[in-house]
């Protein structure tokens, strides 16, 4: 009986991430190590994915991206266009097309502007508000500048 309650807060979130005028279209990406020979100096050397020299990033799949900061007020562009944001970390409801999708720590989530840019977030952190599972999941993302497509 209880499962239904967060059952039904996940199909509303989802439904609300994938209809709010200030969602994104996003793609997802996971990070996939190309290392072709085998590992020699045994996990306690190697802390995790962040570690390794040969990687490459593979296409997951399409989404919905919301963030979910409340506003704090921040600096101005010099042209007071808009602001520079409070800081390089941000809070997200993701809505993967792929229902079943999980999403892990590391995967790189490109918001898609139009045409014109995609700006890469990578997942640093999953939090959630609720305490019943199934989870409704929170991600805190950081910019990734060095991945951005303009």
């Amino acid at each position: 009986m209880l499962n239904k309650i967060p059952e039904q807060l996940n199909k509303m979130a989802r439904a609300v991430i994938e209809h709010h005028p200030n969602t994104y279209n996003c793609q997802i990406f996971r990070k996939v190590v190309t290392r072709t020979e085998p590992q020699t100096m045994g996990g306690i050397a190697v802390l995790d994915s962040e570690d390794e020299e040969s990687i490459t990033f593979e296409f997951i799949c399409n989404g919905f991206a919301l963030q979910t900061d409340t506003f704090q007020a921040s600096a101005m562009f010099d042209n007071q266009g808009a602001n520079n944001g409070f800081s390089v970390e941000s809070k997200f409801v993701i809505a993967p097309e792929n229902i079943d999708l999980v999403i892990k720590k590391h995967d790189i989530v490109y918001l898609l502007l139009g045409d014109i840019a995609k700006l890469a977030w990578e997942v640093t952190v999953t939090e959630t508000v609720l305490n019943i599972p199934p989870f409704s999941v929170r991600y805190i993302m950081n910019q990734r500048d060095d991945l951005d497509i303009i």
